[in-house]
């Protein structure tokens, strides 16, 4: 079999609609034209595919306080065929594409031809973020997906901030000997600032105590009593003219001595550090996936701030 003719179910698909120069974009979201990798050298072909995308993230300010960000993919893609992308995100500020350039000059579909050619590139920047997360939770996780598939197959789950993911492809196929397909991908990521910050939990104890005192006294003074004159007119205690300078008055001293004892019960609540409430956590995981598949397959799982990744295939098939 020709090598053109294993590629005919992917290839035919797209190549009436992309063929003859025309171009597929995904897309210029920073508009830095400067970090395109370069195109290939130019093949005179009766068809020719192009994919050129950049993402740019640049000067973005996150502050997570108990976030949760959950990205999943489940059950997905199986049993397909084809070019398949699939891309999942939570979160802020992620970028995630998919791109396929595909050329083919089969003869009997476009005449005669001299080649094929096929660019796909990718330009992926993230520059000058910050990001605070305060117990925040990321999860990203791909599941029982892309199973017993065909073809070139692109999973991408990511959650958390400023992560990006790429599947990339391009194919390219001729008949007279030249043919050119060049996959291409360009990562920067350059002061990124993070800051994973658990809040603290605290617990309510109560403490109790016990208090307890004695002591003595001792007192010494003198008292002084003060008779009660009164005139009398009915002929009792009337020695107003017997007791001369004598008022009835009279002084004492005395002293007092004792003891003395005090107890109780004291009872106060604090508050104590118990740990952290949902620190900061990333999890990412890919389970029961792609399994008996056949073909290109690229999974992306990523979980946190700034994560770039991308699949990248490049296929050039020539025949005589």
């Amino acid at each position: 079999m020709k090598p053109t003719m294993a590629l005919k179910p992917l290839v035919f698909a797209l190549a009436a609609v992309m063929a003859m120069a025309a171009q597929a974009g995904g897309g210029n979201q920073g508009g830095d034209h400067g970090h395109y990798p370069p195109p290939p050298p130019q093949i005179v072909a009766g068809a020719s595919a192009s994919a050129i995308d950049a993402q740019n993230s640049d000067s973005n300010v996150v502050n997570n306080q108990a976030t949760q960000n959950n990205a999943t993919m489940s059950n997905s893609l199986n049993g397909s065929s084809g070019n398949m992308g699939a891309n999942v995100a939570a979160g802020d500020g992620n970028q995630q594409d998919n791109a396929a350039a595909i050329a083919s000059d089969e003869a009997f579909i476009f005449g005669t031809a001299n080649g094929a050619s096929s660019l796909s590139s990718v330009n992926q920047v993230n520059n000058n973020n910050y990001v605070n997360n305060n117990s925040t939770v990321n999860t990203a996780s791909i599941s029982g997906s892309g199973n017993n598939s065909s073809g070139n197959i692109g999973l991408n789950s990511t959650s958390g901030n400023f992560n990006q993911q790429k599947n990339n492809m391009a194919i390219a196929s001729g008949t007279n000997g030249q043919s050119q397909a060049i996959s291409a991908s360009s990562q920067s990521s350059t002061g990124l600032v993070v800051e994973n910050q658990g809040v603290q939990t605290f617990k309510k104890d109560t403490l109790t105590g016990t208090f307890k005192g004695s002591g003595a006294f001792v007192a010494v003074g003198v008292a002084k009593t003060k008779a009660d004159n009164h005139d009398n007119h009915g002929g009792y205690g009337n020695d107003r003219g017997n007791n001369h300078g004598n008022s009835g008055n009279s002084t004492s001293t005395f002293a007092a001595v004792g003891a003395f004892e005090l107890g109780g019960v004291t009872t106060q609540q604090v508050l104590t550090p118990s740990g952290w409430t949902a620190p900061v956590l990333n999890t990412a995981s890919l389970s029961n996936s792609l399994n008996g598949s056949q073909g290109n397959m690229g999974a992306n799982v990523s979980s946190g701030v700034g994560n770039q990744q991308a699949n990248s295939l490049s296929i050039s098939s020539v025949s005589h």
